[in-house]
């Protein structure tokens, strides 16, 4: 019997986190950043926007050449305070402004996946993840 040749899997993230945790799975992805303005996208909820960065990033590297014949998956993790997204901090001093604002409360990280088979064209895959509540 002829063993079916491993897929190339692209990640369409420059998360060290993801990265990392696809290498603890035993896998070996390419990384190729998407480049998509994440501040330029829009939903209606921090869920829905998790799931609609994720797509982006996934749909934006599928499209190029270099990920031909690859599964591009496509990841974004927004957190939920109050209702409302909390994009991610211009720099240090915000992100702490951020953590002293948020003691004492709880947020749930939306979490969105998107994976595209570039060899077929499908299928496209996406779900939603919730972790939380985070204090």
């Amino acid at each position: 019997m002829t063993a079916t040749p491993a897929r190339r899997l692209v990640l369409a993230s420059q998360s060290p986190a993801r990265l990392g945790l696809l290498r603890q799975a035993g896998l070996a992805p390419e990384v190729i950043v998407s480049g998509v303005d994440e501040d330029a996208l829009t939903a209606a909820d921090p869920a829905a926007l998790a799931l609609v960065l994720a797509e982006a990033k996934a749909a934006a590297v599928a499209a190029r050449p270099e990920a031909a014949g690859a599964l591009v998956v496509g990841c974004d993790s927004v957190l939920e305070l109050d209702g409302r997204a909390l994009g991610k901090p211009a720099d240090a001093e915000d992100a702490t402004a951020r953590w002293k604002s948020m003691r004492g409360r709880s947020g749930v990280l939306r979490t969105g996946h998107c994976v595209i088979d570039t060899a077929t064209g499908g299928p496209h895959l996406r779900d939603g993840l919730d972790h939380g509540p985070l204090r």
